[in-house]
Protein backbone atom coordinates (compact mmCIF):
# COMPACT_ATOMS: atom_id res chain seq x y z
CA UNK A 1 0.00 0.00 0.00
CA UNK A 2 1.37 3.42 -0.95
CA UNK A 3 1.98 6.05 1.73
CA UNK A 4 -0.70 8.65 2.32
CA UNK A 5 -0.21 12.35 3.03
CA UNK A 6 -2.64 13.92 5.50
CA UNK A 7 -3.48 17.61 5.18
CA UNK A 8 -6.03 20.21 6.29
CA UNK A 9 -7.64 22.59 3.79
CA UNK A 10 -9.60 25.66 4.94
CA UNK A 11 -12.45 26.80 2.69
CA UNK A 12 -14.16 30.17 2.45
CA UNK A 13 -16.89 30.93 -0.13
CA UNK A 14 -16.24 27.62 -1.88
CA UNK A 15 -12.51 28.28 -2.40
CA UNK A 16 -9.47 26.82 -0.62
CA UNK A 17 -7.83 29.75 1.19
CA UNK A 18 -5.19 27.94 3.24
CA UNK A 19 -3.51 24.52 3.38
CA UNK A 20 -1.35 22.85 6.01
CA UNK A 21 -0.07 19.42 6.87
CA UNK A 22 -1.92 17.54 9.57
CA UNK A 23 1.16 17.72 11.82
CA UNK A 24 0.99 21.52 11.62
CA UNK A 25 -2.72 21.37 12.45
CA UNK A 26 -1.93 19.28 15.53
CA UNK A 27 0.46 22.03 16.66
CA UNK A 28 -2.43 24.50 16.33
CA UNK A 29 -4.64 22.16 18.38
CA UNK A 30 -1.97 21.94 21.08
CA UNK A 31 -1.97 25.77 21.27
CA UNK A 32 1.68 25.87 20.21
CA UNK A 33 0.97 28.26 17.33
CA UNK A 34 -2.07 30.16 16.11
CA UNK A 35 -3.58 31.20 12.80
CA UNK A 36 -3.86 35.03 12.92
CA UNK A 37 -5.46 35.10 9.46
CA UNK A 38 -8.56 33.40 10.89
CA UNK A 39 -8.86 35.37 14.16
CA UNK A 40 -12.45 35.64 15.35
CA UNK A 41 -13.83 33.55 12.46
CA UNK A 42 -15.63 30.26 11.98
CA UNK A 43 -14.50 28.36 8.87
CA UNK A 44 -15.23 25.20 6.97
CA UNK A 45 -12.28 22.83 6.81
CA UNK A 46 -11.53 19.47 5.20
CA UNK A 47 -9.21 16.73 6.43
CA UNK A 48 -7.92 14.94 3.30
CA UNK A 49 -5.71 11.92 2.65
CA UNK A 50 -3.65 12.10 -0.57
CA UNK A 51 -1.83 9.18 -2.18
CA UNK A 52 1.50 9.36 -4.01
CA UNK A 53 -0.32 9.91 -7.33
CA UNK A 54 -1.75 13.19 -5.95
CA UNK A 55 -5.26 11.75 -5.77
CA UNK A 56 -7.65 12.27 -2.84
CA UNK A 57 -8.65 8.98 -1.21
CA UNK A 58 -10.60 10.31 1.80
CA UNK A 59 -12.12 13.54 3.13
CA UNK A 60 -13.75 14.67 6.40
CA UNK A 61 -15.70 17.95 6.22
CA UNK A 62 -15.71 19.69 9.63
CA UNK A 63 -16.30 23.17 11.12
CA UNK A 64 -13.76 24.95 13.32
CA UNK A 65 -13.77 28.32 15.15
CA UNK A 66 -10.92 30.64 16.13
CA UNK A 67 -10.78 33.25 18.88
CA UNK A 68 -9.48 36.83 18.63
CA UNK A 69 -5.88 35.60 18.96
CA UNK A 70 -6.23 33.05 16.17
CA UNK A 71 -6.35 30.10 18.61
CA UNK A 72 -8.94 27.34 18.37
CA UNK A 73 -11.87 28.08 20.67
CA UNK A 74 -13.34 25.59 23.14
CA UNK A 75 -12.31 21.99 23.64
CA UNK A 76 -12.25 21.05 19.98
CA UNK A 77 -11.95 17.27 19.79
CA UNK A 78 -13.04 15.49 16.60
CA UNK A 79 -11.40 12.10 15.83
CA UNK A 80 -10.78 12.78 12.14
CA UNK A 81 -8.94 9.53 11.40
CA UNK A 82 -11.59 7.47 13.21
CA UNK A 83 -14.38 9.13 11.24
CA UNK A 84 -12.52 8.53 7.99
CA UNK A 85 -11.89 4.85 8.82
CA UNK A 86 -15.63 4.30 9.28
CA UNK A 87 -16.82 6.76 6.62
CA UNK A 88 -19.14 6.06 3.72
CA UNK A 89 -17.95 6.07 0.14
CA UNK A 90 -18.19 9.15 -2.04
CA UNK A 91 -17.35 10.11 -5.63
CA UNK A 92 -14.34 8.95 -7.62
CA UNK A 93 -11.77 11.79 -7.65
CA UNK A 94 -9.26 9.91 -9.79
CA UNK A 95 -7.87 7.56 -7.17
CA UNK A 96 -10.83 5.21 -6.92
CA UNK A 97 -13.82 5.49 -4.64
CA UNK A 98 -13.24 8.26 -2.04
CA UNK A 99 -14.29 7.86 1.59
CA UNK A 100 -16.34 10.86 2.73
CA UNK A 101 -17.56 11.83 6.22
CA UNK A 102 -19.86 14.87 6.36
CA UNK A 103 -23.02 16.12 8.10
CA UNK A 104 -25.33 13.93 6.03
CA UNK A 105 -23.02 10.89 6.13
CA UNK A 106 -21.48 10.88 9.62
CA UNK A 107 -20.50 7.44 10.99
CA UNK A 108 -20.65 8.72 14.61
CA UNK A 109 -23.81 10.70 15.35
CA UNK A 110 -22.17 12.57 18.29
CA UNK A 111 -20.09 14.66 15.89
CA UNK A 112 -22.76 15.21 13.24
CA UNK A 113 -23.47 18.83 14.20
CA UNK A 114 -19.74 19.64 13.95
CA UNK A 115 -19.56 18.55 10.28
CA UNK A 116 -20.84 20.21 7.10
CA UNK A 117 -22.01 19.00 3.70
CA UNK A 118 -20.08 19.64 0.47
CA UNK A 119 -21.83 21.25 -2.50
CA UNK A 120 -22.69 18.30 -4.76
CA UNK A 121 -24.15 20.27 -7.68
CA UNK A 122 -21.43 20.05 -10.29
CA UNK A 123 -19.06 18.68 -7.59
CA UNK A 124 -18.09 22.27 -6.76
CA UNK A 125 -16.45 21.49 -3.42
CA UNK A 126 -14.67 18.38 -4.66
CA UNK A 127 -13.45 20.24 -7.75
CA UNK A 128 -11.94 22.93 -5.53
CA UNK A 129 -10.17 20.28 -3.42
CA UNK A 130 -8.81 18.46 -6.48
CA UNK A 131 -7.56 21.76 -7.94
CA UNK A 132 -5.80 22.60 -4.66
CA UNK A 133 -4.11 19.19 -4.57
CA UNK A 134 -2.95 19.57 -8.16
CA UNK A 135 -1.45 23.00 -7.36
CA UNK A 136 0.58 21.22 -4.65
CA UNK A 137 1.42 24.30 -2.62
CA UNK A 138 2.42 22.01 0.25
CA UNK A 139 5.20 20.48 -1.87
CA UNK A 140 4.05 16.87 -1.52
CA UNK A 141 6.50 14.39 -3.07
CA UNK A 142 4.52 12.40 -5.64
CA UNK A 143 5.06 9.63 -8.18
CA UNK A 144 3.08 11.32 -10.95
CA UNK A 145 6.19 12.01 -13.08
CA UNK A 146 7.33 8.40 -12.79
CA UNK A 147 4.12 6.76 -13.91
CA UNK A 148 5.15 6.76 -17.58
CA UNK A 149 3.40 8.25 -20.59
CA UNK A 150 -0.24 9.16 -20.20
CA UNK A 151 -2.64 6.59 -21.59
CA UNK A 152 -4.91 7.41 -24.48
CA UNK A 153 -8.60 7.88 -23.97
CA UNK A 154 -9.44 4.65 -25.88
CA UNK A 155 -8.94 1.50 -23.85
CA UNK A 156 -6.93 -1.44 -25.23
CA UNK A 157 -10.00 -3.60 -24.79
CA UNK A 158 -11.90 -1.70 -27.47
CA UNK A 159 -8.81 -1.53 -29.68
CA UNK A 160 -8.54 -5.31 -29.70
CA UNK A 161 -12.16 -5.67 -30.74
CA UNK A 162 -11.75 -3.80 -34.04
CA UNK A 163 -12.23 -6.49 -36.74
CA UNK A 164 -9.46 -6.78 -39.37
CA UNK A 165 -10.13 -5.82 -42.96
CA UNK A 166 -8.64 -8.92 -44.49
CA UNK A 167 -7.40 -12.33 -43.61
CA UNK A 168 -8.53 -14.76 -40.99
CA UNK A 169 -7.74 -13.25 -37.57
CA UNK A 170 -10.70 -14.52 -35.47
CA UNK A 171 -8.62 -16.65 -33.07
CA UNK A 172 -6.28 -13.73 -32.11
CA UNK A 173 -9.22 -11.33 -31.60
CA UNK A 174 -11.06 -13.85 -29.46
CA UNK A 175 -7.97 -14.53 -27.35
CA UNK A 176 -7.36 -10.77 -26.82
CA UNK A 177 -10.99 -10.26 -25.84
CA UNK A 178 -10.83 -13.11 -23.30
CA UNK A 179 -7.71 -11.62 -21.71
CA UNK A 180 -9.15 -8.07 -21.56
CA UNK A 181 -12.69 -8.92 -20.40
CA UNK A 182 -11.83 -9.36 -16.67
CA UNK A 183 -9.98 -6.01 -16.65
CA UNK A 184 -12.90 -4.33 -18.35
CA UNK A 185 -15.40 -5.90 -15.93
CA UNK A 186 -13.33 -4.85 -12.90
CA UNK A 187 -12.99 -1.29 -14.14
CA UNK A 188 -16.69 -1.21 -14.95
CA UNK A 189 -17.62 -2.43 -11.49
CA UNK A 190 -15.31 0.12 -9.84
CA UNK A 191 -16.76 2.90 -11.97
CA UNK A 192 -20.31 1.76 -11.20
CA UNK A 193 -19.52 1.57 -7.48
CA UNK A 194 -18.07 5.09 -7.52
CA UNK A 195 -21.11 6.47 -9.37
CA UNK A 196 -23.49 4.78 -6.94
CA UNK A 197 -21.55 6.08 -3.94
CA UNK A 198 -21.45 9.63 -5.32
CA UNK A 199 -25.18 9.51 -6.06
CA UNK A 200 -25.93 8.21 -2.56
CA UNK A 201 -23.85 11.03 -1.04
CA UNK A 202 -25.63 13.60 -3.21
CA UNK A 203 -29.04 12.23 -2.25
CA UNK A 204 -28.05 12.27 1.43
CA UNK A 205 -26.98 15.93 1.26
CA UNK A 206 -30.14 16.90 -0.63
CA UNK A 207 -32.28 15.01 1.87
CA UNK A 208 -30.51 16.70 4.78
CA UNK A 209 -30.93 20.12 3.18
CA UNK A 210 -34.67 19.58 2.67
CA UNK A 211 -34.98 18.14 6.18
CA UNK A 212 -33.27 21.23 7.64
CA UNK A 213 -35.57 23.52 5.66
CA UNK A 214 -38.61 21.54 6.81
CA UNK A 215 -37.52 21.62 10.46
CA UNK A 216 -36.81 25.35 10.23
CA UNK A 217 -40.23 26.00 8.71
CA UNK A 218 -41.89 23.76 11.29
CA UNK A 219 -40.11 25.53 14.15
CA UNK A 220 -41.09 28.93 12.74
CA UNK A 221 -44.70 27.80 12.38
CA UNK A 222 -44.68 26.39 15.90
CA UNK A 223 -43.23 29.66 17.24
CA UNK A 224 -45.83 31.74 15.41
CA UNK A 225 -48.62 29.45 16.60
CA UNK A 226 -47.36 29.73 20.18
CA UNK A 227 -47.27 33.53 19.91
CA UNK A 228 -50.80 33.55 18.49
CA UNK A 229 -51.99 31.29 21.30
CA UNK A 230 -50.37 33.59 23.87
CA UNK A 231 -51.99 36.63 22.25
CA UNK A 232 -55.35 34.83 22.21
CA UNK A 233 -54.99 33.93 25.90
CA UNK A 234 -54.09 37.54 26.73
CA UNK A 235 -57.10 38.81 24.77
CA UNK A 236 -59.36 36.32 26.53
CA UNK A 237 -58.03 37.45 29.90
CA UNK A 238 -58.50 41.09 28.92
CA UNK A 239 -62.04 40.35 27.76
CA UNK A 240 -62.83 38.63 31.06
CA UNK A 241 -61.52 41.66 32.94
CA UNK A 242 -63.60 44.01 30.78
CA UNK A 243 -66.72 41.90 31.39
CA UNK A 244 -66.12 41.91 35.14
CA UNK A 245 -65.54 45.67 35.14
CA UNK A 246 -68.72 46.17 33.10
CA UNK A 247 -70.70 44.15 35.60
CA UNK A 248 -69.31 46.24 38.45
CA UNK A 249 -70.21 49.45 36.62
CA UNK A 250 -73.72 48.17 35.93
CA UNK A 251 -74.13 47.28 39.62
CA UNK A 252 -72.86 50.72 40.64
CA UNK A 253 -75.16 52.40 38.12
CA UNK A 254 -78.15 50.47 39.42
CA UNK A 255 -77.28 51.49 42.95
CA UNK A 256 -76.98 55.14 41.96
CA UNK A 257 -80.27 54.92 40.11
CA UNK A 258 -81.91 53.44 43.19
CA UNK A 259 -80.56 56.28 45.37
CA UNK A 260 -81.75 58.82 42.83
CA UNK A 261 -85.24 57.33 42.86
CA UNK A 262 -85.31 57.45 46.63
CA UNK A 263 -84.24 61.10 46.69
CA UNK A 264 -86.81 61.92 44.01
CA UNK A 265 -89.53 60.31 46.07
CA UNK A 266 -88.35 62.21 49.14
CA UNK A 267 -88.36 65.54 47.29
CA UNK A 268 -91.84 64.90 45.89
CA UNK A 269 -93.09 64.21 49.41
CA UNK A 270 -91.55 67.43 50.65
CA UNK A 271 -93.18 69.32 47.78
CA UNK A 272 -96.60 68.01 48.64
CA UNK A 273 -96.21 68.79 52.36
CA UNK A 274 -94.74 72.27 51.88
CA UNK A 275 -97.93 73.89 50.57
CA UNK A 276 -96.19 76.75 48.76
CA UNK A 277 -93.38 77.32 46.28
CA UNK A 278 -91.43 79.55 48.67
CA UNK A 279 -91.28 76.95 51.42
CA UNK A 280 -90.23 74.31 48.90
CA UNK A 281 -87.42 76.49 47.51
CA UNK A 282 -86.11 77.31 50.98
CA UNK A 283 -86.08 73.65 52.00
CA UNK A 284 -84.46 72.65 48.71
CA UNK A 285 -81.70 75.24 49.18
CA UNK A 286 -81.00 73.93 52.67
CA UNK A 287 -80.79 70.36 51.37
CA UNK A 288 -78.46 71.43 48.55
CA UNK A 289 -76.07 73.25 50.89
CA UNK A 290 -76.11 70.36 53.33
CA UNK A 291 -75.40 67.89 50.50
CA UNK A 292 -72.54 70.01 49.11
CA UNK A 293 -70.98 70.32 52.56
CA UNK A 294 -71.13 66.58 53.20
CA UNK A 295 -69.78 65.86 49.71
CA UNK A 296 -66.89 68.27 50.19
CA UNK A 297 -65.96 66.69 53.53
CA UNK A 298 -66.11 63.19 52.05
CA UNK A 299 -63.93 64.23 49.12
CA UNK A 300 -61.34 65.78 51.43
CA UNK A 301 -61.28 62.70 53.62
CA UNK A 302 -60.89 60.40 50.60
CA UNK A 303 -58.13 62.62 49.16
CA UNK A 304 -56.18 62.48 52.43
CA UNK A 305 -56.71 58.73 52.69
CA UNK A 306 -55.59 58.10 49.10
CA UNK A 307 -52.54 60.34 49.59
CA UNK A 308 -51.51 58.34 52.65
CA UNK A 309 -52.00 55.05 50.79
CA UNK A 310 -49.99 56.31 47.85
CA UNK A 311 -47.11 57.38 50.11
CA UNK A 312 -47.12 54.00 51.86
CA UNK A 313 -47.11 52.21 48.49
CA UNK A 314 -44.22 54.29 47.24
CA UNK A 315 -42.20 53.58 50.38
CA UNK A 316 -42.94 49.86 50.11
CA UNK A 317 -41.96 49.81 46.43
CA UNK A 318 -38.73 51.64 47.15
CA UNK A 319 -37.83 49.22 49.97
CA UNK A 320 -38.66 46.19 47.84
CA UNK A 321 -36.64 47.52 44.91
CA UNK A 322 -33.66 48.06 47.21
CA UNK A 323 -34.03 44.54 48.64
CA UNK A 324 -34.29 43.01 45.16
CA UNK A 325 -31.13 44.77 44.00
CA UNK A 326 -29.24 43.61 47.11
CA UNK A 327 -30.55 40.04 46.78
CA UNK A 328 -29.61 39.89 43.09
CA UNK A 329 -26.13 41.14 43.86
CA UNK A 330 -25.74 38.60 46.66
CA UNK A 331 -27.10 35.80 44.45
CA UNK A 332 -24.69 36.69 41.65
CA UNK A 333 -21.79 36.71 44.09
CA UNK A 334 -22.80 33.34 45.58
CA UNK A 335 -23.22 31.80 42.13
CA UNK A 336 -19.77 32.99 41.11
CA UNK A 337 -18.28 31.61 44.33
CA UNK A 338 -20.10 28.31 43.83
CA UNK A 339 -18.87 28.07 40.24
CA UNK A 340 -15.29 28.85 41.28
CA UNK A 341 -15.46 26.26 44.08
CA UNK A 342 -16.81 23.62 41.73
CA UNK A 343 -14.20 24.41 39.10
CA UNK A 344 -11.31 24.56 41.60
CA UNK A 345 -12.29 21.30 43.31
CA UNK A 346 -12.33 19.14 40.23
CA UNK A 347 -10.64 21.38 37.65
CA UNK A 348 -7.37 19.41 37.62
CA UNK A 349 -9.11 16.07 37.15
CA UNK A 350 -11.47 17.46 34.47
CA UNK A 351 -8.56 19.17 32.71
CA UNK A 352 -6.49 15.96 32.74
CA UNK A 353 -9.45 14.00 31.35
CA UNK A 354 -10.11 16.59 28.63
CA UNK A 355 -6.43 16.72 27.62
CA UNK A 356 -6.41 12.91 27.30
CA UNK A 357 -9.28 13.06 24.83
CA UNK A 358 -12.14 12.17 27.19
CA UNK A 359 -15.47 13.58 25.98
CA UNK A 360 -18.25 14.13 28.51
CA UNK A 361 -21.45 12.88 26.92
CA UNK A 362 -24.86 12.58 28.58
CA UNK A 363 -28.15 11.34 27.19
CA UNK A 364 -31.34 13.32 27.66
CA UNK A 365 -34.65 12.91 25.82
CA UNK A 366 -34.92 15.45 23.06
CA UNK A 367 -31.14 15.41 22.43
CA UNK A 368 -29.40 12.45 20.87
CA UNK A 369 -26.16 12.86 22.78
CA UNK A 370 -25.31 15.92 24.88
CA UNK A 371 -21.60 16.81 24.61
CA UNK A 372 -20.59 18.83 27.69
CA UNK A 373 -17.52 21.05 27.87
CA UNK A 374 -15.36 21.10 30.98
CA UNK A 375 -16.49 24.65 31.84
CA UNK A 376 -20.14 23.59 31.59
CA UNK A 377 -19.86 20.63 33.99
CA UNK A 378 -20.74 22.60 37.21
CA UNK A 379 -23.85 24.08 35.55
CA UNK A 380 -24.88 20.64 34.27
CA UNK A 381 -24.33 18.90 37.61
CA UNK A 382 -26.27 21.64 39.42
CA UNK A 383 -29.43 21.14 37.32
CA UNK A 384 -29.20 18.58 34.47
CA UNK A 385 -32.81 19.02 33.39
CA UNK A 386 -32.53 22.81 33.19
CA UNK A 387 -29.29 22.39 31.23
CA UNK A 388 -30.99 20.04 28.76
CA UNK A 389 -33.98 22.39 28.41
CA UNK A 390 -31.62 25.29 27.66
CA UNK A 391 -29.88 23.23 24.96
CA UNK A 392 -33.30 22.40 23.46
CA UNK A 393 -34.10 26.16 23.47
CA UNK A 394 -37.27 25.77 25.55
CA UNK A 395 -38.27 26.64 29.10
CA UNK A 396 -37.93 24.11 31.92
CA UNK A 397 -41.72 23.95 32.36
CA UNK A 398 -42.27 23.24 28.65
CA UNK A 399 -39.48 20.64 28.67
CA UNK A 400 -41.10 18.87 31.67
CA UNK A 401 -44.53 18.85 30.00
CA UNK A 402 -42.97 17.50 26.81
CA UNK A 403 -41.10 14.86 28.87
CA UNK A 404 -44.41 13.55 30.25
CA UNK A 405 -45.72 13.27 26.69
CA UNK A 406 -42.45 11.66 25.47
CA UNK A 407 -42.48 8.98 28.18
CA UNK A 408 -46.20 8.24 27.80
CA UNK A 409 -47.68 9.61 24.53
CA UNK A 410 -51.39 9.45 25.31
CA UNK A 411 -54.26 11.92 25.18
CA UNK A 412 -54.26 13.81 28.50
CA UNK A 413 -57.74 15.28 28.24
CA UNK A 414 -59.56 14.86 31.57
CA UNK A 415 -63.28 14.38 31.94
CA UNK A 416 -65.23 15.91 34.87
CA UNK A 417 -64.33 12.84 36.96
CA UNK A 418 -60.61 13.54 36.49
CA UNK A 419 -59.96 10.51 34.24
CA UNK A 420 -57.64 10.74 31.23
CA UNK A 421 -58.81 9.91 27.72
CA UNK A 422 -55.71 7.70 27.23
CA UNK A 423 -55.90 7.50 23.43
CA UNK A 424 -52.38 6.61 22.04
CA UNK A 425 -50.74 9.45 20.12
CA UNK A 426 -47.80 9.92 17.77
CA UNK A 427 -44.78 10.88 19.86
CA UNK A 428 -43.33 14.38 19.26
CA UNK A 429 -39.56 13.81 19.24
CA UNK A 430 -38.40 17.44 19.73
CA UNK A 431 -39.42 19.73 22.62
CA UNK A 432 -39.54 22.83 20.38
CA UNK A 433 -42.28 21.22 18.27
CA UNK A 434 -44.42 20.26 21.29
CA UNK A 435 -47.56 22.36 21.87
CA UNK A 436 -49.56 21.73 24.99
CA UNK A 437 -53.22 21.20 24.22
CA UNK A 438 -52.40 20.11 20.66
CA UNK A 439 -49.57 17.55 20.70
CA UNK A 440 -50.92 15.82 23.85
CA UNK A 441 -54.54 15.63 22.70
CA UNK A 442 -56.27 13.23 20.32
CA UNK A 443 -58.23 14.44 17.35
CA UNK A 444 -61.52 14.48 19.28
CA UNK A 445 -60.17 16.61 22.17
CA UNK A 446 -57.70 18.82 20.30
CA UNK A 447 -58.32 22.56 20.52
CA UNK A 448 -60.77 22.22 23.39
Amino acid sequence: MSALTEAIMFIRDGEVVKEMFFAEFEAVLDDVVGVPDFAGQQLQAVFVQINTEMKITGAVFFVISFDKRGRITGNWNIPLRHLLDHASFGPDLGGGVTKVACHSACPVSWYRNQLWDPVMEGHQTFSALVAAVQRNRLGIVSDVLNTGPEQTTVSDFFRRHVPPRGGDAEPSVSAAADSATPIFHRRYRERLKALKSAEQLRLATVQQKHQSRFETAEEEFSRQLTEKNDELAALKEMLAGEVAQRRQLEASLNKQQQLLDEQKTEYEGLLESAGSQGAYSEELEKLRKSYEKELKLKLQQQAVEFEERLNRRENELYQRSTEIVELRSELSRLREQNRELLLNDDSKMLQDMAEKGVVFVAYHPGIEHLVIDREEMPSYLRDPQSFAAHRCEVSVERYQRWLQHYRLPICRHQNPAGEYCGQPLIKVMRPKLFREGESDRCKDHRGG
